[in-house]
């Protein structure tokens, strides 16, 4: 099918990016409310109290894509669901493109990056709309540019999530319901399921206290830093 000869285009690519820099490139993923967040600080810590030079990033960036985007999402500026993917993927190749702060200087030069998403949001947000296959496509230039260490997806339920967002927030954004976070979670689970053997993913149970899961990241994670 198209979508294992992506994969195997995936797998030729791995080896290539990876030996090409130097920081160790870490991404958070999962559905909104899942603890991302206070994950990448805690695991942030960890690796700076073993010396190691540690920035954090998100996606969307805050870069001016990023801005605009936070704008769709917010409902603030109406827009469909393709415009969004090309706007993900856009924004995508700034961030780690940007010589600035962007995440291929920041690996370059020997620092180690923490991220608030990366591809695989965009593939399983987005897919429930738009066709995955046309996303990949999308995708395919950041994925030839610098491909994630390890992916760590946090996994919780979409009625968890929905209490924890609505809980923290005064404002939504247009994902954040829990049939659209159902849906998402599933989108997620099938990539890991049909990527396992081309990324490396760490699935972590997002149902419990927040030291608990931090302690199991680190675990999981130690060797790149000592």
């Amino acid at each position: 099918s198209i979508f294992l000869q992506k994969i195997l285009q995936f797998k030729k690519g791995y080896g290539i990016s990876m030996g090409s820099k130097k920081g160790c490139f870490i991404v958070f993923e999962g559905i909104d409310g899942s603890g991302k967040s206070t994950q990448i600080s805690l695991l942030q810590e960890h690796i700076q109290e073993h010396s190691i030079n540690c920035m954090t990033t998100m996606e969307p960036s805050n870069g001016p894509i990023g801005t605009l985007l936070r704008q769709f999402l917010s409902g603030r500026i109406k827009g469909e669901e393709t415009t969004l993917t090309a706007l993900f993927a856009a924004d995508r190749l700034d961030h780690l493109n940007n010589p600035v702060n962007g995440i291929c200087k920041l690996l370059d030069d020997g620092i180690a990056v923490l991220s608030d998403r990366y591809v695989f949001s965009n593939y399983a947000y987005q897919s429930v709309s738009v066709p995955l296959e046309w996303i990949m496509k999308c995708n395919e230039m950041a994925n030839e540019i610098v491909r994630p260490d390890c992916h760590i997806f946090i996994d919780v339920s979409p009625e968890t999530a929905m209490e924890r967002v609505t809980r923290g927030r005064h404002q939504t954004d247009i994902y954040e319901t829990k049939e659209r976070l159902t849906d998402v979670r599933d989108r997620y689970l099938d990539l890991i399921h049909r990527m396992e053997d081309v990324e490396n993913i760490i699935i972590v149970d997002g149902n419990r206290s927040p030291q608990e899961i931090s302690d199991d990241i680190w675990a999981k994670v130690c060797h790149y830093f000592v």
